[in-house]
């Protein structure tokens, strides 16, 4: 019987596409229900033939994002370690005090404590309207540009906003100590191979230094050099590497 993963493997390798590739991009874009890539079909694809075609790294994410996908209001994820907290109700009415602290969460995973109504840090003494209201004029300054560059940049993890006065885009947050990209926002990565932040044609690499304006062609190149690696032989990349 000829499966769904093969006729997805050959449509994608007849367009010298590999379905790694294909598959990992979708999932970098955080996408839980993937659209068949033949352009005449309009279905979505099912979980098992998802994660058949799936990296092993990517596995963790798409189920991640697919429980994301599925969940009510009632369940949310950490802000910064992405565990899931259901918000348990109670029947009796609550004091004040109590009442303002109603949504406060510490996540059993990593200990950051977080709003379940707004989904942001916790604001003591602050109700998330005021918050939200503080938090906008912050965003807005830091994404404003002074001398070539943003006044700040939010930390990836942690979320507080780190402001730049010299040296280059490697940032370290003093408080989590991430490290990330002053100019996009994004982490620092690298794997053997497949290149780090600095790179052009990484699917790691920096968004600003290959074709800014145009995302969509971006991702397409950067995918399709992914999976040109990841169907490379083990022997033809050792001497590719030592050669």
């Amino acid at each position: 019987m000829y499966s769904q993963h093969s006729f997805i493997q050959d449509y994608l390798s007849k367009r010298s596409y590999s379905s790694s590739g294909f598959f990992h991009m979708q999932v970098q874009l955080g996408q839980a229900d993937i659209k068949c890539p033949i352009t005449e079909c309009s279905e979505h694809l099912d979980e098992t033939t998802v994660l058949y075609n799936l990296p092993h790294d990517d596995i963790i994410k798409y189920k991640y994002f697919l429980e994301l996908s599925r969940i009510d209001s009632s369940t949310k994820p950490c802000p910064q370690c992405k565990h899931f907290t259901t918000f348990r109700r109670r029947g009796h009415i609550p004091t004040p005090a109590k009442l303002e602290n109603k949504y406060k969460i510490q996540c059993p995973s990593c200990q950051f404590v977080w709003c379940f109504k707004c989904h942001s840090p916790w604001h003591e003494g602050v109700n998330c309207k005021e918050y939200k209201k503080g938090d906008k004029l912050l965003r807005h300054w830091a994404n404003e540009i002074e001398h070539g560059q943003r006044n700040a940049q939010k930390c990836p993890k942690c979320k507080i906003h780190i402001q730049r006065t010299e040296g280059c885009d490697h940032m370290t947050c003093s408080q989590c100590n991430t490290n990330f990209c002053y100019r996009c926002g994004e982490r620092y990565r690298q794997l053997r191979f497949f290149g780090d932040h600095t790179s052009n044609l990484s699917i790691f690499g920096c968004k600003y230094r290959y074709l800014p304006e145009r995302p969509h062609l971006r991702r397409l190149v950067r995918g399709s050099v992914c999976g040109e690696w990841i169907n490379v032989p083990c022997g033809e990349l050792h001497n590719e590497v030592i050669g």
